[in-house]
């Protein structure tokens, strides 16, 4: 085992029945950071004993918008660091990534956050293409950083400067596909409600100031979305990801990931957006 310097950053993992996910990942930071919190919604498996091997502090939070939860996180923890690592229970560092981040976390820059790669492992093999090698703005002084929730997504928001970093954060869910489909299920709630609505997050993209996750990319891509009919979504993300994007590259796991995420999961959104407009004409 290689021994690593612990470094000045503390950790925080959002957790809700992961005991098949936060072992690995609690291997990956632990002793590199000594102020990890966990996070938890009430989690009904082993998730809290499985923790407790490796972190003091455990707080139950109730379940709501992730987004709420890591705002309430970043202002009410007693964070004893200025740089703040989120972590999922289903991801773990890289040795090259910790190293890269001890580096950057020591210098002097005026920079406030940093965009960290994603590696997506679905079915045993990392999907290189369609769209899922992806950058995430997860590290951050914490005291420059908000949250916004738009529907069954959210965006870190970044006061000042960000940058990126070379080396990845590893993905790969465990749980299996009844979870991911259980998942989805009720993240596409939140994304047909949201639907009609206006974006906020169109608003704080034009503020020069700070640094909205996915920056003009995600202001663009709002503005062309919207202009999507509903019903051709899902042909025209799978579309997207699965042929533009090079999706159709990783064999058969790429095939299925994207069939159930940009088919299949789009499909849901425009039912239960349908339903709502349906039930709504009733009242």
């Amino acid at each position: 085992m290689i021994l690593m310097k612990q470094v000045p950053i503390t950790v925080i993992i959002l957790t809700l029945n992961e005991e098949l996910n936060i072992d690995t990942c609690l291997k990956s930071i632990y002793k590199w950071s000594d102020d990890i919190f966990i996070l938890d919604s009430y989690s009904k498996d082993k998730t809290i004993e499985i923790s407790k091997k490796y972190v003091n502090n455990i707080i139950s939070v109730d379940q709501n918008h992730w987004s709420s939860i890591r705002n309430w996180a970043l202002r009410n923890l007693p964070i004893k660091y200025d740089w703040v690592l989120f972590l999922d229970a289903d991801e773990r560092l890289t040795y090259e990534l910790k190293t890269e981040i001890e580096e950057v976390t020591q210098d002097n820059s005026d920079i406030n956050g940093y965009y960290i790669n994603r590696r997506f492992i679905f079915l045993g093999r990392w999907l290189k293409h369609g769209g899922l090698y992806t950058k995430i703005l997860r590290l951050f002084r914490y005291k420059f950083t908000y949250y916004i929730a738009d529907g069954d997504v959210e965006y870190a928001i970044v006061k000042g400067k960000s940058s990126y970093l070379k080396n990845d954060i590893i993905h790969e869910d465990k749980k299996g596909i009844f979870n991911w489909i259980e998942k989805h299920n009720k993240i596409s709630e939140r994304a047909a409600i949201q639907f009609n609505k206006k974006h906020d997050i169109l608003l704080t993209t034009k503020n020069k100031e700070i640094e909205v996750e996915g920056g003009k990319l995600t202001y663009f891509k709002y503005k062309l979305w919207d202009k999507i009919p509903l019903i051709l979504r899902p042909i025209i993300t799978f579309f997207y990801q699965y042929v533009i994007m090079l999706g159709f590259l990783d064999g058969i796991e790429g095939l299925t990931y994207h069939f159930l995420q940009a088919f299949w999961y789009r499909v849901l959104i425009y039912v239960k957006v349908k339903e709502l407009q349906y039930y709504k004409s009733f009242k």
